[in-house]
């Protein structure tokens, strides 16, 4: 009966409700059978004592069921609360989410729309700064090169695509975005024209080379004016920044003297997009300016006027206040400004110093002022100083004398001098050192940014100005060292001037990005274009002076709850006006969007809904025919806004539907798509005559697919959230605690075959290395009625550390037996049984199910080689001699010479058993016998009792027995070996008692056996032989009813439970079973990863057009411990599962009648012949299961076959979505879908041209490539392909099958916890994120989500960086750039999820095209992944970053603590649902519950106890430790102690 109170054969699901009231441990001793009777298994073990729960681990588990009963309430607390359905939800709540969430606009809309808009005709998009304008043109650039692509394969000539900026830091920032986002050629080019590059040859090859070039204007105008490039070579020309347009500026004079003189009748004119924040950059008329920038562009402006439209799509706008400070006072002179004026005032190099540290007393302080000179004027400055003074003074107009020049230029040496030795005390808050603005700014500061998680810009004016800031700000006296200050100023190409080169830029905005600042000081290179990280706090210093630097500079605070200050002087009136001017402005410029034409306006997909629903001639309805509820165009958003919101989601995130519109003609298609967690991801409807009526025909039909597969109910509602439960790993999985008790088999069916036979057939039983044994011995035979299988070697383990494998070699050819020959090996069996084991059997020879035969030919005989005769192995005259011998032999009256080399018996004491080596004839049995022999284990009281001489301990009878004989002077003496029992030969780590061996014997009572010795000795072998023998039969007999030809040794292995723990990996086992060989844990591990494999390619290959998510449920099914659990138990393969170890009692032949000895009572009556019982976890079924699927994948390993593997899977998943039983039957099963095999457009073909030139693969069907790039926001309405979601799905199966059998192959002694843990790298988010980077993979993908192309710019600079930095330390270790460390990339920062998704549908779209040629995974594997991962143990760290691992070495390493572990137990709580349990997991340190967790399993509940007790743990010190948890513990106990012994993260 298992503790819990399960019964045999109970069923996954069936386990009752555990309150965790009911829960103690129950700790059940070893129990030891007692017998009076002696025999040679009585004898005490000489090896180790069987392992058990150590005394600690025992103490904690008391505390910790102590700890469960104390703390019932709060546990239960901390259990986290079930979904709550909707019919649950209070009316309040209802009605606010309905109000809030009711018909939203997809956060793409006016992206979309804008999109398709530039398709059509030349734009001017007018979205404010973070709005996604950057998206917009990418999308417009990757449908340009499409339509390029098809334009070139028709015969039309070559064109590109420019993408123009008014500066150069954009040029490297623009080029960055594209040539990260498209998988087109790229090209940049900045600054003067000149050398090479002005040359016609030079743009004719670049324009060949690249497809798209982003450059400064000047460049493209420059190259106009030589006709280097012609405006009908371009195709498409993008303005950065269009408000610029206007006068002589180069994007007026490139419309102007190129496009516009271009006849759009005769010539193909390039499109325009242009994008700015504003149409307008001064103070002008707003309308007139807005006209004249379409008329330059040739465009239209094209805007959203209602700005709800990017609240909807979660676009912050940033809350605004004034910051007020005092009325500066009038400038003035410092002394140190009056001593260097004397000196250096009337050098013109110096002038604009003088007037800003003057001006600097009034707008920063005193303090400030005098700072200037110590940052600008520096030893290097005064330098560049008398450098200009010279420059200036040769230049001038009047004529002076050098030594004029000689003078100015030693008062700038003297000015530097100067600054130098002068004194500048400490800045000091306060009116004295520092001006009321920057008080304010300072307070500001601290009331408002949270340095720990706030990011700040302030806007100056000047640069010295942000200099000044920001060095004040670090200044200690100021105590604001937790603000982090950089600056950020614009590029400068005058020697002397202030500026930060553009690396110095975008150095400071990866700082900022990092946290590594988190305030920056920026002049108006921050406003524009350049892109700053998100930033939640704007405060401008200085003032905007233009209603643009307005819009862009508070466009730069994107998060939520964004501020954005402006600073006002108290009561300046004229300052306070510019802000509201600034502010009526903007809204006179809504206005005038609100004026412009509709079809120039961005109105989102709702606008006037219900008049164009209203025009619609025919509305397309839908009555549910049980309920009657009806289903219209209009209802249907609102019923799709109220599913998506149903739909499982993290707390701080609401789901809305999005819907992307196209034009096709005059009219419009909607495509609606959900998020990732909905069973269905994407509808397309009808078309219709207006975008409004399409977006409602879309989700009209998303409705109608929803309702059809049940995920609406019959009343509309979404039923998703009552479904999802059923679907979730936790109720599909089953308990690894739950036990149960099943019959076990000891004995194999083959040996139920009985009778007396005709013929038999032979195995030879011979070791490999007999000298092992330690003295000679000959091969044994056993003989059986059918021929045994195919047994795999294995060990056996002896004294001194020698060991020799055991052969068993079966023979095919039978042996013909007469009655005769039959008696003569079943006495010699018996006669095994009787002398060396004291066990004596009835002779009755039907009834043996095998007999045993002395064999002629020593070890090294080549047995194999015996094809026919196999009788004439055998030794039959040996079996002649002992069935024609008496019982013993005699020895009296024999030569000295008959005593030698004999096998000695006690009949009285069945544990005593000796050697003879020769007669001594200089001793007599009265002799004292030798120290530190064994005693007799039967009658130890006369033993004591009795003198210590030879005689006495040659006899093991009662004293009243050895009363009766009388001592036998006369009796000769011989010299023996004792022969110590051995436990077990199968366990290594099982001693012999460490005994005198030499002894001397009379035979007054033993016997000398009529078996030679060298049989004797191989005999001995014989437990763990047949123990082993017997295992590898009953196992090889499961394998053959389930049709499985599994290599023996890996079927033992698949099947050998040997504790009770053996699923828990490398936790500390509980009632180990030593000496069964290997336990199936990594087979279960390679087993598992070919299951998820198997399953996932025969769903994908019968439901090609199934979603996700269905995918992900049906899979469950399959491969989930339930399912494998009940299909083993139909299979009744718990039966053959090995969890006992060697056991002296039973590996005797059964059903034979015993006549002297123990009886093995552990098999009782009839129906046990056979038979035992064994406690098995569910779940350790279901692991055997998944082993047998890793045994049957190596079995055929080296074949490149997955036949056996496969027909495993479909024999214990038993479903219909799996009937395969060939590798073949996978692609049978697979239709090629029409969306695949369609005719692929000349940009699907250029995509598979360049990968296979890039990877060296060419995909017969570029669209299932193209589908591979496609990310889920882009929608299947452009091309009608798929996503990449079930493609990424099948080849995350496959990227884990390669990566677990490469670590299987190349660590075999490696554990499945170690095995995992550096899995996770190989197939973790980062590493692929590398990847596919380094691949270039992600040039390829198709996305509308805004700020992913930004994400990837800068995933991509990082990644970069970090390996140019590994290949530069291997370089100056003298190793070779070509040698840095591959696991540069641990560090680098997570990537967007999209890139490592790409690889896996990558891998996936590969395997399909190949027709499923697992070897093209394989080749991709070696080729591009592996390089990384040659030597796995660089990532260690990595693998020790799970919460658990960390735990463990913080412990252990950290604090020099060895008594600690995590506790895990499940409970149930009082309302879950039938089976739905949770875990509880406590952090036990020295015997106290610290910190406790519950999650759905052990292994979540593990990791989130984990990260609780660090939060704590990491802000101690070592001593505090100590202190706190009574910790006494050295290091050196710390360090013996193994962490995993502890706790696993599995």
């Amino acid at each position: 009966m298992s503790p819990l109170g399960t019964t045999e054969g109970a069923r996954a699901g069936t386990d009752p409700d555990l309150s965790l009231s009911s829960f103690s441990e129950g700790i059940t001793p070893l129990s030891i059978s007692e017998d009076d009777s002696s025999s040679e298994d009585d004898a005490p073990s000489s090896g180790a004592v069987q392992p058990q729960i150590g005394t600690r681990k025992t103490i904690d588990n008391l505390q910790f069921s102590q700890f469960m009963r104390d703390h019932q309430k709060r546990i239960f607390n901390s259990i986290p609360s079930p979904d709550i359905s909707d019919e649950n939800r209070s009316m309040n709540w209802l009605v606010r989410e309905a109000e809030r969430e009711k018909i939203i606009s997809s956060p793409r809309e006016y992206q979309t729309e804008l999109f398709e808009r530039a398709k059509q005709k030349n734009i001017i998009a007018v979205l404010d700064t973070g709005t996604g304008k950057t998206l917009i043109a990418a999308l417009l650039l990757r449908h340009t090169i499409d339509q390029e692509l098809e334009d070139r394969g028709a015969g039309k000539s070559a064109r590109v695509s420019f993408f123009l900026v008014d500066k150069v830091s954009l040029v490297h920032q623009q080029y960055e975005v594209l040539n990260a986002n498209l998988d087109a050629t790229v090209l940049r080019f900045h600054g003067d024209v000149r050398g090479s590059t002005l040359s016609y040859d030079f743009w004719k090859q670049k324009m060949e080379e690249g497809m798209v070039i982003v450059c400064t204007a000047e460049i493209l105008l420059s190259c106009l004016h030589h006709s280097f490039i012609k405006m009908e070579h371009i195709n498409l020309l993008i303005f950065d920044e269009a408000h610029h347009t206007k006068k002589n500026h180069p994007y007026a004079r490139i419309i102007k003297d190129f496009y516009a003189s271009l006849e759009t009748g005769e010539q193909r004119r390039p499109r325009i997009l242009g994008m700015t924040a504003s149409p307008v950059d001064a103070k002008t008329d707003v309308t007139s300016a807005a006209a004249k920038l379409e008329g330059l562009l040739h465009s239209e402006i094209a805007t959203v006027a209602d700005t709800s439209v990017f609240t909807k799509a979660s676009i912050n706008k940033p809350v605004e206040d004034f910051v007020e400070y005092s009325i500066p006072p009038e400038p003035f002179e410092t002394p140190l400004w009056q001593k260097l004026f004397m000196l250096v005032g009337k050098n013109d190099v110096l002038s604009k110093l003088f007037i800003y540290s003057k001006n600097c007393t009034a707008q920063l302080g005193r303090w400030c002022a005098d700072r200037v000179w110590q940052l600008c004027l520096t030893e290097e400055e005064a330098q560049k100083m008398e450098a200009k003074t010279e420059k200036k003074f040769i230049s001038g107009n009047v004529q002076l004398p050098m030594a004029a020049l000689d003078a100015e230029r030693l008062a700038v040496r003297n000015a530097y001098k100067m600054v130098a030795e002068h004194s500048f005390p400490s800045p000091e808050r306060g009116p004295f050192h520092l001006s009321g603005k920057v008080e304010s700014l300072l307070q500001t500061l601290r009331k408002h940014l949270d340095p720990a998680k706030d990011k700040c810009i302030v806007f100056v004016e000047q640069r010295i100005t942000a200099m000044l800031l920001a060095d004040l700000l670090k200044q200690p006296s100021m105590n604001m060292l937790d603000i982090k200050a950089g600056i950020l100023l614009g590029a400068t190409h005058d020697a002397g001037e202030l500026g930060m080169s553009l690396k110095d830029q975008f150095v400071t905005m990866h700082r900022f990005r990092n946290g590594d600042l988190n305030c920056l000081f920026a002049t108006s290179v921050g406003e524009e274009g350049i892109d700053i990280p998100d930033c939640n706090i704007i405060i401008r210093f200085d003032l905007c002076k233009t209603m643009i630097q307005y819009i862009q500079s508070r466009g730069r605070a994107r998060r939520k709850d964004s501020k954005f200050f402006h600073m006002i002087e108290f009561t300046n009136h004229g300052q306070l006006q510019s802000v509201f001017d600034n502010e009526d402005s903007e809204a006179r410029l809504r206005n005038f969007y609100n004026t412009l034409s509709e079809d120039r306006l961005l109105t989102g997909n709702d606008y006037k809904i219900d008049y164009f629903l209203s025009k619609e001639k025919s509305h397309r309805t839908y009555v549910v025919p049980s309920t009657g509820a009806k289903l219209t165009y209009k209802m249907s958003l609102s019923i799709l806004a109220c599913f998506v919101s149903s739909l499982p989601r993290p707390l701080d995130v609401i789901y809305n539907p999005d819907y992307i519109v196209r034009n096709i003609g005059r009219e419009f298609e909607c495509e609606v798509l959900l998020p990732d967690t909905s069973p269905i991801k994407s509808a397309i409807g009808r078309r219709a005559a207006s975008k409004q009526v399409a977006k409602c025909s879309a989700a009209f039909e998303m409705c109608l697919q929803l309702r059809k597969k049940k995920f609406l109910n019959e009343y509309l509602q979404s039923v998703f959230t009552k479904q999802l439960p059923a679907m979730r790993n936790a109720q599909l999985a089953i308990s690894s605690k739950k036990r149960s008790e099943y019959p076990m088999r000891t004995k194999p069916e083959i040996w139920d075959t009985r009778g007396l036979p005709e013929r038999m057939f032979m195995t030879v039983l011979k070791m490999t290395s007999p000298e092992a044994l330690g003295r000679s011995s000959r091969p044994l035979a056993i003989l059986t009625r059918s021929p045994l299988p195919q047994i795999a070697r294995f060990p056996l383990f002896f004294d001194c550390q020698r060991t020799s494998d055991v052969e068993c070699v079966s023979l095919n050819c039978a042996i013909e037996t007469a009655p005769e020959d039959i008696e003569k090996v079943n006495q010699f069996t018996l006669k095994v049984f009787d002398d060396v084991f004291s066990k004596e059997y009835s002779s009755q020879p039907e009834k043996m199910p095998y007999f045993l035969a002395p064999l002629k030919h020593s070890h090294d005989f080549d047995f194999h080689g015996t094809v026919n005769d196999a009788r004439a192995l055998i030794d039959w005259e040996c079996l002649s001699m002992i069935q024609n011998t008496e019982k013993y032999l005699a020895w009296e009256g024999q030569p000295d010479e008959f005593v030698k080399e004999r096998f000695v018996i006690d009949p009285h004491d069945g544990s005593r058993k000796f050697y003879t080596i020769r007669r001594r004839q200089d001793l007599k049995p009265t002799d004292p016998e030798p120290p530190g022999l064994p005693k007799s284990q039967s009658n130890r009281k006369a033993r004591r009792e009795a003198s210590k001489d030879i005689w006495n301990f040659s006899i093991s009878l009662w004293s009243k027995s050895r009363a009766k004989l009388a001592v036998r002077h006369d009796m000769p003496v011989v010299e023996a070996e004792y022969i110590p029992l051995r436990r077990n030969l199968l366990d290594e780590l099982d001693k012999s008692e460490n005994v005198e061996r030499k002894c001397f014997l009379i035979f007054e009572t033993l016997k000398l056996s009529v078996l030679p010795v060298d049989i004797v000795a191989m005999a001995y072998n014989l437990p763990a032989i047949i123990y082993r023998l017997e295992s590898n039969l009953i196992v090889s007999e499961a394998c053959q009813s389930l049709s499985l030809n599994i290599r023996p040794d890996l079927a033992v292995e698949a099947m050998t439970k040997d504790s009770d723990n053996t699923e828990e990996h490398s936790e500390e086992q509980i009632n180990i079973q030593r000496g069964m060989g290997k336990n199936y844990e990594r087979l279960e591990f390679l087993g598992d990863c070919f299951l998820k494999m198997s399953t996932t390619i025969a769903l994908y290959s019968q439901t090609p057009d199934s979603n996700e998510f269905q995918y992900h449920v049906d899979r469950m099914l399959l491969i989930c411990n339930k399912n494998l659990f009940n299909n083993a138990l139909d299979l009744k393969l718990e039966e053959s599962i090995r969890s006992k170890g060697f056991n002296r009692r039973i590996w005797y032949p059964d059903g034979l009648e015993l006549l002297r000895g123990k009886q093995n009572t552990s098999i009782k009556g009839r129906k046990g012949v056979g038979r035992t019982r064994h406690m098995l976890a569910d779940k350790s079924i279901a692991d055997v299961c998944e082993a047998l699927i890793g045994a049957s994948y190596l079995t055929t390993y080296e074949q490149g076959n997955f036949d056996l593997a496969i027909q495993a899977v479909t024999k214990f998943v038993n479903h219909a979505n799996h009937r395969m039983t060939k590798y073949e039957d996978f692609y049978a099963a697979y239709q090629v879908p029409e969306w695949q095999s369609a005719e692929p457009t000349a940009v699907q073909r250029e995509v598979a041209r360049q990968i296979e030139e890039e990877l060296g693969y060419k995909f017969t069907y570029p669209r299932l490539l193209r589908s591979a790039f496609m990310h889920p926001s882009y929608g299947t309405i452009y091309e009608r392909i798929p996503n990449y979601q079930r493609l990424e799905f099948l080849g995350d199966s496959l990227l884990d099958m390669v990566c677990v059998d490469f670590l299987f192959h190349r660590y075999p002694s490696a554990d499945p916890q170690w095995l995992t843990e550096h899995k996770m790298a190989m197939v973790s988010n980062q590493f692929l994120g590398c990847l596919c980077v380094t691949l270039g993979l992600q040039k390829h993908m198709l996305s509308m989500t805004g700020g992913l192309q930004k994400e990837i710019t800068e995933y991509l600079a990082a990644m970069n960086l970090a390996r140019q930095t590994a290949e530069e330390e291997a370089e100056s270790a003298n190793l070779g750039r070509a040698s840095y460390a591959r696991n540069f990339w641990v560090e680098v920062q997570k990537p967007p999820k999209a890139l490592p998704d790409i690889v896996e549908s990558y891998i996936g779209a590969l395997f399909v095209d190949s027709q499923y040629d697992f070897g093209q995974v394989q080749r991709f594997f070696d080729t591009h992944m592996r390089p990384y991962f040659e030597d796995m143990h660089i990532y260690d760290t990595f693998a020790n970053r799970h919460p658990v691992t960390f735990l463990a070495n913080m412990l252990q390493l950290h604090f020099h603590c060895a008594d600690w572990r995590l506790m895990i137990r499940e409970i149930a709580a009082e309302d879950a649902p039938l089976g739905q349990t949770q875990v509880l997991c406590g952090v036990m340190i020295h015997g106290e519950v610290r910190e406790h967790a519950t999650a759905a399993s052990g292994r979540y509940a593990k990791i989130a106890a984990a990260k609780k007790i660090m939060e704590t743990l990491q802000t101690m010190s070592v001593d505090e430790y100590k202190k706190t948890y009574g910790c006494s513990c050295s290091p050196e106990e710390a360090e013996a102690s193994d962490p995993l012994m502890h706790a696993t993260a599995v």
